[in-house]
């Protein structure tokens, strides 16, 4: 029975029929939580699906405790720089961004950013471009003041790159923040 209902899910989601595929993935993930326990890899899976419906269909509120959730398991079982764990970073920070709920979404842009750095730096300097697009009252280098070295009680391996890159971006985009927060995406903000 889960095996034809996770087909039947995934054949909705690679059609593109999002709700469909949500209220599988929905029902395989609660059935999966009892049955396997909240850390096994097809309830992982499911609710991973699960996230990444709620983005396509814009449930911003709705896919925020998911993200939560998901961000914590993966970065106890896969670390933080692992693809899923960075996927799930990004569409909570993209989720965040829409609820207008910027200074956790920078916290993860940075964390997220930081966990890249040594793998992928193109990746990780869209994710600070972000964070320097979202900025406001929270400004990342004064969340990088508080306590030097951490950001939400993670430590930044890169501390000193991460700052001076949000440095040189703040320095490019002061002129037009309006036009690079508009400029955004999922995966971050492209700057030369």
């Amino acid at each position: 029975m889960l095996d034809e209902m996770q087909e039947e899910a995934q054949t909705y989601l690679s059609a593109g029929e999002f709700s469909h595929a949500l209220a599988e993935f929905s029902v395989l993930r609660e059935i999966r939580s009892r049955r396997e326990g909240p850390y096994s890899l097809m309830y992982l899976s499911n609710l991973h699906d699960c996230v990444r419906c709620m983005s396509h269909l814009e449930l911003w509120a709705d896919s925020t405790p998911l993200c939560r959730e998901l961000h914590g398991k993966y970065l106890r079982t896969h670390g933080p720089a692992q693809s899923d764990t960075v996927d799930v970073a990004k569409h909570w920070a993209w989720a965040l961004v829409h609820l207008h709920d910027y200074p956790p979404a920078v916290r993860l842009y940075l964390t997220t950013a930081d966990a890249l750095w040594d793998d992928d730096q193109q990746q990780a300097r869209r994710l600070l471009a972000a964070a320097v697009a979202h900025r406001g009252e929270d400004d990342p280098r004064t969340m990088m003041d508080r306590e030097p070295g951490l950001v939400d009680r993670a430590r930044l391996v890169h501390s000193r790159d991460v700052l001076a890159t949000i440095t040189a971006m703040i320095d490019l985009i002061a002129d037009d923040t309006e036009a690079a927060r508009a400029s955004v995406t999922f995966d971050g903000l492209a700057i030369a």
